[in-house]
């Protein structure tokens, strides 16, 4: 039956795998909270800066205890001693501890928003600039470890161009050379949006939101591929 057809479809059926994930939600609440800035900067109005602001504090309730996940890679990471690279190691780890930190720090951001701690210069500002300073660190990490990999991966693909039998290990080298590509401009745009809230840039805020829009779409393709169909 057609409607059989659509109900048991594969796509359907990843969706829903898709939105049943908290990561997938979050990743299409931060798209949809980047577009109603982008909007808010460009129209000034009111219901896109109040959708902004709903969009950021339900993303806040999807990460709750979020960094628990961080710390868990972080130990992993210092744990497998047997890593091929040391650099890409080392610098992975100070990432994922620094997104535990920026994450930590956030949901003091959402105690404040719902009242449960009070509004100081602590709260309202230094803890937000703090968050702020975590995530640099977070993304220069994670941008070392993408400048690292594609050099490793290029040196993979010099030696193997000339070697016809290792065809498989070549194509793998290209992939990793293009995962460590992709994910460099993603770091690199959400480290366009961090200096801008650090006050280190001073570009429009339609930029800022911009960059938020395109690597909110970055996270919602990985996302994706990563449901099960």
């Amino acid at each position: 039956m057609v409607v059989d057809g659509v109900v048991y479809h594969p796509t359907l059926n990843k969706l829903i795998n898709f939105l049943d994930n908290g990561a997938g939600r979050e990743k299409c609440l931060r798209l949809l909270q980047y577009l109603a800035r982008f909007l808010a900067a460009q129209t000034l109005s009111p219901l896109a800066k109040a959708l902004q602001g709903q969009f950021a504090i339900v993303r806040k309730f999807l990460r709750f205890l979020k960094p628990l996940n961080n710390l868990q890679a972080a130990a992993r990471l210092y744990d497998n001693k047997l890593t091929s690279d040391g650099i890409i190691r080392a610098f992975n780890i100070i990432k994922q501890l620094s997104f535990s930190g920026y994450l930590s720090l956030d949901q003091i951001n959402l105690f404040r928003i719902l009242k449960v701690v009070p509004t100081s210069k602590l709260t309202g500002k230094v803890v937000p600039r703090i968050a702020n300073w975590c995530w640099l660190g977070a993304l220069v990490s994670g941008m070392v470890c993408d400048v690292r990999q594609v050099r490793l991966s290029q040196s993979k693909i010099t030696a193997l161009a000339a070697n016809d039998d290792e065809k498989k290990l070549l194509s793998r080298a290209y992939k990793d050379r293009y995962a460590a590509s992709r994910k460099f401009v993603w770091n690199a745009a959400d480290l366009f949006m961090v200096l801008n809230s650090l006050g280190y840039l001073q570009y429009q805020e339609g930029y800022v939101a911009l960059a938020g829009v395109f690597t909110s779409l970055f996270g919602l393709q990985d996302t994706w591929r990563a449901a099960k169909a």
